[in-house]
């Protein structure tokens, strides 16, 4: 029971130690009825409810039940506090603390109830005793209900907390395995053209044509397209492109080899062709002389053959 809901469990226990001690006054009287009996029992069945009160343990979302709970045990030991008044004026040995078995207290006792304690009396006292009683059940039976949800609702956050985190540490394994996978690609791939290894360049014609990288790009593809017409002149005067076909990055041929080209690199490259100023044509492909005139309307006055070069270590 959690003292932080203003729930003060000095009341239930002082209500607890009432309940005790009027039943004790009332089996200390051998000559008790029927009635009287039924008032014991009823006794009974108040004092197991307040113990259960005593020993519930409460969540922090039942506050309003608390609060009832706190004020149904106040009403009850004002109840029974008011009905032990009438009867310890007639017999001050009747308590806990009291020879409440000497036979001059069974005297005192059965004066009380011919006397004081009538049987309207009692019957008042006891129907208010069921009522108490049916309270608290009730309260209880509420704020069991009420633990029952919260408590399914803490194993179903539970669960999916666990679920979520398995699930989580599923992703992170096959994270690491992917990133395992990629180190092993990395370490398997060069840093960069090593110098001295020979690169393999298959130009537009299919040809491959080893080399290294101390000779010049540019000589290897003149003496790969010197029998195509104006072809070698073209790579001299530079009317050519390259571009990463997957960056589509453009390479400048003038910069660092280790700044253009890496290892399994693929490149396109495009030839340009200027189209004839008086018919209206252009060059064709210098290796299936096609004119690709529907190329020239894309570009004022120019056409690009797009060539393919694939670089290999």
């Amino acid at each position: 029971m959690s003292a932080g809901f203003g729930f003060s469990v000095g009341d239930v226990l002082k209500a607890i130690e009432l309940v005790s001690t009027v039943i004790d006054a009332l089996r200390s009287s051998g000559r008790a009825g029927a009635e009287y009996r039924e008032l014991v029992s009823q006794l009974l069945s108040l004092e197991t409810a307040l113990f259960q009160v005593k020993n519930f343990e409460f969540e922090e979302s039942q506050y309003a039940e608390v609060v009832a709970l706190r004020q149904a045990s106040i009403q009850c030991r004002r109840t029974i506090d008011a009905f032990w008044n009438k009867a310890k004026k007639y017999q001050p040995h009747l308590g806990v603390s009291g020879d409440a078995r000497a036979t001059g207290v069974k005297d005192g006792w059965m004066r009380i109830k011919w006397k004081i304690c009538k049987k309207d009396d009692v019957s008042r006292f006891k129907a208010d005793l069921i009522g108490h009683t049916q309270s608290m059940l009730l309260l209880l039976a509420t704020i069991q209900r009420s633990t029952s949800k919260v408590h399914e609702q803490r194993q179903d956050i539970r669960q999916r907390t666990i679920a979520a985190r398995f699930q989580e540490g599923r992703i992170n394994i096959k994270v690491f395995q992917i990133v395992l996978q990629i180190q092993e690609i990395i370490n398997r791939v060069p840093a960069q053209i090593e110098r001295q290894q020979p690169v393999y360049l298959i130009d537009t014609l299919g040809k491959e044509s080893p080399f290294h990288l101390e000779f010049a790009l540019i000589s290897v593809l003149k003496l790969n397209f010197k029998k195509f017409g104006s072809a070698p002149r073209k790579i001299d005067r530079g009317e050519f492109a390259m571009q990463d076909s997957i960056t589509k990055r453009n390479i400048d041929i003038n910069r660092d080899w280790e700044v253009c080209f890496h290892p399994e690199q693929h490149i396109n490259m495009s030839l340009v062709f200027s189209t004839d100023e008086y018919g209206g044509k252009i060059f064709g492909c210098p290796r299936c002389y096609k004119i690709a005139e529907a190329e020239a309307k894309a570009h004022t006055g120019y056409v690009i053959l797009d060539l393919f070069i694939k670089w290999f270590v």
